[in-house]
């Protein structure tokens, strides 16, 4: 019997997780399964493993979450795999071996599933705060590695490619060279890096490669293995420049094909963010499974303990396992009665102890730690998290670490301005304190670069990201009376205004709207930037989808009457042009329209019935239906009835007016009926640009005109 399952659970009942725990505890829970069959036991049999280096269903769940999170990632993983493997054939590996370097380079970087999008995707250079927070990916690739069940190989490939790459001293922790595999892969993977372009850089040449690698020897790189990968290259070539098209289809293959797997995506992606809250948060942390084996031990207890990963994974627990000299000691001396993960499955209930535990060099550290049992759905025991925090340390913790991963999911990646769900909440709130005193109006002010798309066009993007980042940093000096200003997508920005009434906020925005315009931004003298604005203040009854609107058809107004001007709108509308420079506000019509007109071959009693398939397939709505007019609405809003950037959240109404009067063509001594279809697109929610209805509107009308089989 499992020495956990054996535990007594008080009067039966299991203590369910609270609160912001939920999704965390979820999480691990999850992680224990990932290496599991559908019955919960692990791979045996050869066919449900890779050699049983790998549980094949694990694999290839890992690399559909890598390429739904992140495709770029996923191609950089295969290239290295690629190019791993070729320089271990040619230094004269083969079979197993090949295998296991292969499957440590595809998943050296899975770890990167959880890291935040402002860091994943910041087209610059990373902070140092950046890079040591992406440096948690690391550890993170080893957490969900163990947890797979993965061949102590593989771990041990991944770990030390990643110390082959550290510091002389980090070497020499590991009181042995590095494993051959882990030294191949450290190079395979600083040659494709360099290799491709990132945003802040260009792609190097071979020659200046293999110069940054010749200059790494010793400190980061094996010696022999980069003469080794210059030699194959010359004889050879690149080998995945051979591979483009395999490449293609490989990174189309693992996607997710399906809502299940769409779901196990999500849930691992869920996985990874937890992890990321574990190892930023607390020094240490490792789990058992239900037959009282580590399943997981970090890099933080690694460090803190000293007791290494790869002697301590997959071994039985024991308290005395840790007790310094291999005696009898327990492992904490603790005033409890009982060891501390005994009393979590005793209790089924969360147990924290202060402790002092001795690491492998005979020092003692003074430890809090917790002890959480995980449970199934079934109240089923799977393991026992324990969660170390060093107190001998706690005072020179950095708690910035927490402030840069919550600053981190409120920050726009490009600008650091606050982001578009940052900009929703805290227009939420003002709405809420508006309702409760009407004394107290905020405004909305939504600019917009003009033109931006020609500066694109015409300078590159380069340049109109610069130009992007310029005007953050205008509009950042220009509002210093408590507004919030955040980059709401593409070149628009939204400045939130508290306690402002609409006249002082025209004047804010004319006064931002000067300076920008007598400035360079972008880094080029010659390029003159000007913005358009477009505000609205509250009023009683407003939601924050109506003050926005009212924002955007103010910016629409300002863009169709000349740019580079400020309007501003009120319920009413009888304020619809407050105009800097004293131009009027044309009377614009703030809706979009499209229209096409096509001839079918279907007769008139069959036309609902075409249309039922067009209806299923776009998961439309059936609004209205007359012998001579069919109305359907397609796509639905995201939070506050914005367009998305994907059909499904880009809402549309079709009209679709028909009759069969058109002429009959003769077939024979058949007749076929022909219908003619005039349709309009309409759009619903809140759309702002009009090339982008347009074509969402030509698609789709395209598509209506394929069921009919129109002419």
């Amino acid at each position: 019997m499992s020495v956990l399952t054996s535990q007594p659970i008080l009067n039966g009942a299991v203590a369910r997780p609270r609160g912001m725990f939920v999704g965390a505890y979820r999480g691990l829970v999850n992680l224990l399964h990932l290496g599991l069959t559908e019955n919960g036991e692990t791979p045996r049999d050869p066919a449900e493993t890779l050699d049983g280096i790998i549980p094949r269903h694990v694999l290839r769940r890992l690399l559909a979450a890598l390429q739904f999170r992140d495709p770029g990632t996923i191609r950089h993983g295969r290239r290295v795999a690629i190019l791993a493997v070729a320089l271990a054939e040619h230094l004269g590996w083969e079979g197993r071996q090949i295998k296991v370097l292969e499957v440590a380079s595809l998943l050296h970087d899975i770890g990167k599933i959880g890291v935040p999008d402002t860091v994943l995707y910041k087209p610059a250079k990373l902070s140092d705060d950046e890079l040591e927070l992406m440096s948690l990916h690391y550890g993170i690739v080893l957490d969900v590695l163990q947890a797979c069940r993965v061949d102590r190989e593989v771990l041990q490939i991944v770990s030390q490619s990643q110390v082959a790459c550290g510091s002389p001293d980090s070497l020499k922790s590991l009181n042995s060279s590095p494993h051959l595999g882990a030294r191949i892969l450290a190079v395979a993977d600083a040659y494709e890096s360099l290799s491709g372009a990132r945003t802040y850089r260009g792609a190097r040449h071979h020659d200046e490669i293999m110069a940054i690698l010749k200059e790494g020897i010793g400190r980061k790189f094996d010696g022999n293995v980069v003469t080794a990968l210059s030699r194959y290259i010359t004889l050879h070539g690149l080998p995945f420049e051979d591979h483009v098209d395999e490449l293609d289809e490989t990174l189309r293959r693992h996607g997710p094909e399906s809502i299940d797997d769409l779901n196990d995506v999500n849930e691992l992606c869920h996985i990874f963010s937890n992890l990321y809250i574990l190892e930023s948060l607390y020094d240490g942390f490792f789990i058992l499974d239900a037959d009282y084996r580590v399943r997981c031990w970090n890099r933080g207890v690694e460090t803190m303990l000293g007791y290494p990963l790869l002697e301590m994974y997959g071994q039985p627990w024991s308290n005395r396992l840790m007790s310094g000299d291999g005696g009898t000691a327990p492992l904490g001396k603790s005033s409890e009665t009982a060891p501390l993960m005994e009393q979590a499955l005793q209790t089924g209930r969360p147990v924290v102890s202060q402790m002092v535990m001795t690491r492998t060099d005979g020092r003692e550290l003074e430890v809090e730690a917790q002890a959480i049992p995980l449970y199934d759905d079934q109240g089923g025991l799977l393991g026992v998290l324990q969660i170390l925090r060093d107190l001998t340390r706690s005072g020179r913790r950095r708690t910035g670490e927490i402030a840069e991963l919550k600053l981190a999911a409120s920050r726009d990646a490009l600008t650091s301005l606050a982001n578009r769900g940052e900009l929703e909440t805290q227009l939420s709130q003002l709405i809420i304190d508006y309702s409760r005193d009407h004394t107290r109006p905020f405004c909305v002010i939504f600019a917009d670069a003009d033109h931006f798309k020609n500066i694109n066009d015409t300078h590159g993007h380069g340049v109109g990201d610069r130009v992007l980042i310029d005007l953050a940093r205008l509009l950042e000096q220009e509002t210093y009376s408590g507004e919030l200003v955040g980059r709401y997508g593409g070149e628009e920005f939204i400045i939130l205004c508290p306690d402002t009434s609409l006249e002082e906020g025209v004047r804010r925005a004319e006064r931002i709207r000067h300076a920008i315009e007598l400035s360079h931004v972008g880094g080029n003298k010659l390029l003159r930037v000007t913005t358009s604005f477009g505000i609205s203040q509250s009023e009683p009854g407003d939601t924050a989808e109506k003050v926005l609107r009212r924002a955007d058809k103010a910016l629409y107004m300002a863009k169709h009457s000349g740019r580079n001007r400020t309007c501003s709108l009120t319920i009413s509308d009888k304020a619809a042009a407050t105009i800097s420079e004293s131009v009027a506000a044309p009377t614009v019509e703030l809706t979009f329209e499209y229209e096409t007109k096509f001839t079918a071959n279907v007769p008139e009693d069959l036309i609902v019935y075409k249309l039922s398939g067009f209806v299923t397939d776009h998961d439309a709505q059936i609004v209205e239906v007359s012998t001579s007019r069919v109305l359907l609405r397609a796509g639905r809003t995201g939070l506050f009835g914005f367009w998305g950037s994907q059909p499904k959240y880009q809402p549309v109404e079709l009209e679709i007016c028909f009759d069969d009067r058109g002429d009959q063509a003769k077939s024979g001594r058949k007749v076929a009926a022909k219908a003619n279809f005039h349709v309009r697109v309409r759009p619903q929610g809140w759309i702002w640009n009009a090339d982008v209805f347009r074509y969402r509107a030509f698609v789709i009308s395209t598509e209506l005109k394929h069921y009919l089989a129109g002419v």
